[in-house]
């Protein structure tokens, strides 16, 4: 038994030992999986900067979407500005809009990739 005490609390010393390398390590992969380049905004967000209506005036000013039959996602905050989709509910067309900061707009493309305008 004596022979077996030592070999066990080496043992346990290296369990009970915190390795905080590995700590950090798994905090700073934890960290870059919370922050992600897109960012949902939520409706009040979206509500209080009034992001809500400079995106119905982009959509209204193209011509390829019917705003009767399409349906919006969520809106998006991304590196350049932000994007969301436009789906339409007869069709099931989708449209990817996307506009800058200042609500320019830069791309309407469908599901293809394929322009819109």
């Amino acid at each position: 038994m004596k022979k077996y005490i030592l070999p066990l609390l080496i043992f346990s010393s290296f369990l009970l030992y915190p390795n905080i390398s590995f700590v950090n390590h798994t905090n700073d992969l934890f960290n870059q999986t919370q922050n992600p380049r897109d960012r949902k905004l939520s409706s009040q967000e979206v509500q209080q900067r009034g992001i809500d209506l400079l995106a119905n005036e982009i959509v209204e000013n193209i011509d390829a979407i019917d705003l009767r039959k399409m349906a919006r996602s969520a809106i998006f905050e991304t590196t350049y500005g932000f994007r969301w989709k436009m789906v339409n509910l007869h069709t099931g067309k989708i449209i990817i809009v996307k506009v800058d900061k200042d609500f320019k707009l830069i791309s309407a493309r469908d599901k293809n990739n394929a322009k819109v305008m």
